[in-house]
């Protein structure tokens, strides 16, 4: 029984199945043990006074003393039996002594960690912590008295960082120079991209696919058959003998070059494809990883947009992110400044914030961090027990965010090559897929 009240077990809040295992286990420093000391020894002080008293009134003191000491009892033991626990997978604390409280935090949750040392904290090794998180979770807000907290924190920024929840922050100046030199370009169009580049026309750049007498190349792609009998209308534009002109559906802004080609796969017997006439589709890596995939699996078209899509992303995100590198802006930052600009109080709570950003809490904590360090926002403890963490932009913020608009706004975010009846278009796809994947 007296053990049941002196030790929580941990083991028995671990999900063992998933792999938890404790990292380590945080029992209160022993300076925590001073106020319930004090008030043991307050109470038999009292209780010896019943040896100063007549003895038909020894049994007052006596009793106050005890109910003082059991008191102190009490406190100790509620010492005792609190525990904080750091996991491979979260934090959690573990309190009380007749009835239990459990607060979890997975580590992905914690977006920051105070540690405060009072002159007695430092003389003695202990701190205080003070999480924070999306949720603001206050069962897990304050610990404290916790023994040697430096090493507490590390403990638990390594088990982040081990996780793969958080990545190392590079300079943002040498952006380009790490993307070229130590990240290896591993995407399928880029592999297939060197058979491109291997059989262009040194003079033209265009895969030498076609020859107008011959009508067949034995060096062209495999998926490329004698298009010429593939035909079914239309005359020879020259350079690509096997190549149609005309308007594609659904499109009204330019003029669209198709051919056909022959897939291999025996439920079609050909596919026809647009391909924009200043790019032909054959000296496209994207394309040609496309025609690579379509020998061996299906979902051709499916493939070749999501990579068509990605690449785009990419090449986005870089032109934006440079176009505001002299505010000192990426992208993200510019996009969460943003949300609170457009905000009618300037001030969104930090969970909301990171839901619209759609970014893991790791990575928006992060930019809001970069953010309140330069004086862009700041953010506030709203008030009340179950207060939540608020981001809110700051003057300086707004005037950076209104610049920054228009300079992406000049730039034309990046998409000055479509026309508007484009941008409208591919809206409409994106939002539809977008809602049916909720």
């Amino acid at each position: 029984m007296f053990g049941a009240l002196t030790d929580p077990k941990v083991e028995n809040h671990l999900i063992s199945e998933e792999g938890e295992v404790v990292v380590d286990e945080v029992r209160r420093h022993f300076l925590a043990f001073v106020a319930p000391s004090l008030i043991i020894l307050l109470g038999l002080a009292v209780a010896a006074l019943s040896f100063t008293v007549p003895v038909d009134f020894a049994s007052i003191p006596l009793g106050i003393g005890a109910a003082i000491a059991l008191f102190g009892v009490y406190r100790a033991l509620f010492v005792q039996m609190d525990r904080f626990v750091i996991t491979n997978m979260r934090v959690f604390r573990i309190h009380g002594i007749f009835t239990q409280h459990k607060a979890t935090m997975p580590m992905a949750r914690i977006l920051d960690i105070s540690v405060h040392k009072p002159l007695m904290g430092r003389i003695f090794r202990y701190g205080h912590f003070v999480f924070e998180s999306a949720a603001q979770d206050q069962g897990l807000r304050d610990i404290r008295y916790v023994g040697r907290p430096d090493e507490r924190d590390l403990t638990i920024q390594t088990v982040i960082q081990r996780s793969g929840l958080r990545s190392a922050i590079k300079s943002f100046n040498d952006k380009n120079t790490d993307d070229s030199a130590d990240t290896p370009d591993t995407n399928l169009e880029t592999a297939v991209g060197l058979q491109a580049d291997a059989a262009g026309d040194s003079d033209t750049g265009h895969a030498d696919c076609y020859e107008p007498e011959a009508g067949y190349d034995p060096n062209m792609n495999p998926a490329v058959v004698d298009s010429r009998h593939r035909f079914s209308a239309g005359t020879s534009t020259g350079e690509y003998p096997a190549v149609r002109t005309g308007v594609g559906p659904n499109v009204d802004t330019e003029e669209w070059n198709t051919m056909e080609l022959n897939t291999g796969h025996g439920f079609t017997d050909s596919e026809e494809i647009r391909i924009g006439s200043a790019t032909p589709a054959l000296n496209d890596p994207v394309a040609l990883a496309a025609s690579a995939w379509e020998l061996r699996w299906p979902e051709r078209s499916r493939m070749q947009t999501a990579t068509e899509l990605m690449r785009a992303h990419r090449l986005l995100i870089n032109d934006l992110d440079g176009r505001l590198r002299p505010l000192g802006l990426t992208y993200a930052r510019y996009e969460a400044l943003l949300l609170l600009f457009f905000d009618q109080r300037g001030a969104l709570p930090l969970v909301e914030l990171t839901d619209h950003l759609q970014v893991e809490a790791s990575s928006s904590f992060s930019t809001v961090r970069w953010l309140e360090d330069n004086d862009l926002l700041r953010r506030v403890l709203e008030p009340g027990e179950d207060g939540e963490v608020v981001a809110e932009i700051t003057p300086k913020g707004r005037a950076l965010t209104d610049r920054a608009s228009q300079i992406v706004a000049e730039a034309r975010f990046g998409l000055g090559s479509m026309s508007d009846a484009e941008c409208h278009q591919l809206t409409d796809l994106l939002a539809r897929q977008r809602r049916i994947r909720g």
